[in-house]
Order: structure tokens, then C-alpha cells, then sequence
């Protein structure tokens, strides 16, 4: 079943989350980052994955979208840096489908969604765009 275009640029509602040190900790021991700064200061970049996942944020998207979670498959992430993010920081996580389009005929939809990450005074520290690939029933297929 297609992906309704309508949901293009559907939002969720805003969502804090503090930066906590043992968040930090886990990351890094994850990603094998052995610099101090990256568990005491500031996040490291892609730390931005971790607190957009708070909240199953991801999940209600999808859900919202009527995407059945078992055809589903994280396909790309970018990230653009504005700005730290520090340690004890509160962030605002906004998530927005940005985009949904379909290849092989409809078989394969790309859902485009769009986050953006703001300090407690409303700056930009970054933003990620990630693709999510849904792939569809062959039509007729049960």
C-alpha cells in the first residue's frame, strides 16, 4: 500500500532531551572515541542519532504513516553541524517528514525525514536528514 503524499510534511510534537554524561560515556565507548572531551563536554557529532531516538520518535513517524515496521530499513544519514552540543544541555528535538517518494514502481517508498535540534535559548546546533526505506508488497502477493 502506497504511502499517502499528504504526510509530507506531518511534524511531530517537540520533544526535550538532556544531555546526560553516562549518555555520552556509552556513546563513545560504542564508537571507540578515547578523547576525554567526548565524555565530560560535548557530544560527539553523530550523538545527534542517539536523541533523536528518545521519545521512539522514529517508531510514531512510521506508525503515523501507516508503514508496517517489519518492511522497513534505515537506508541514510547525514548530519549538518551548526553548533556543540554540551553536556547537561537541554535540546529540542522537531521531526518532520520532509519528503516521500516511491521507486520500482511503487515496490520501493523513500521517506525523508528532517530534524532539527535546538539549545534551550532556540539556536540551531544541527540538523539530520534520514532516509527510511519501506519496501512494499509485490501487488496481489499476500
Amino acid at each position: 500500500m502506497a504511502i499517502d503524499r499528504a504526510h509530507i510534511g506531518d511534524t511531530l510534537a517537540p520533544f526535550d532531551v538532556v544531555v546526560e554524561p553516562a549518555a555520552l560515556a556509552a556513546f563513545a565507548d560504542a564508537i571507540g572515541e578515547t578523547d576525554p572531551v567526548y565524555r565530560h563536554e560535548i557530544a560527539p557529532p553523530t550523538f545527534m542519532k542517539v536523541l533523536e531516538g528518545k521519545d521512539n520518535s522514529s517508531r510514531r513517524i512510521m506508525e503515523a504513516l501507516g508503514v508496517d515496521l517489519r518492511r522497513i530499513l534505515h537506508a541514510e544519514q547525514r548530519f549538518e553541524y551548526h553548533a556543540p552540543i554540551r553536556c547537561g544541555e537541554t535540546v529540542t528535538v522537531n521531526r518532520r517528514v520532509a519528503d516521500i517518494s516511491s521507486r520500482k514502481e511503487g515496490l520501493l517508498e523513500l521517506v525523508l525525514i528532517e530534524t532539527q535540534f535546538k539549545s534551550a535559548t532556540g539556536g540551531l546546533l544541527g540538523t539530520s536528514i534520514q532516509t527510511v526505506m519501506v519496501r512494499n508488497p509485490k501487488p496481489g502477493a499476500t
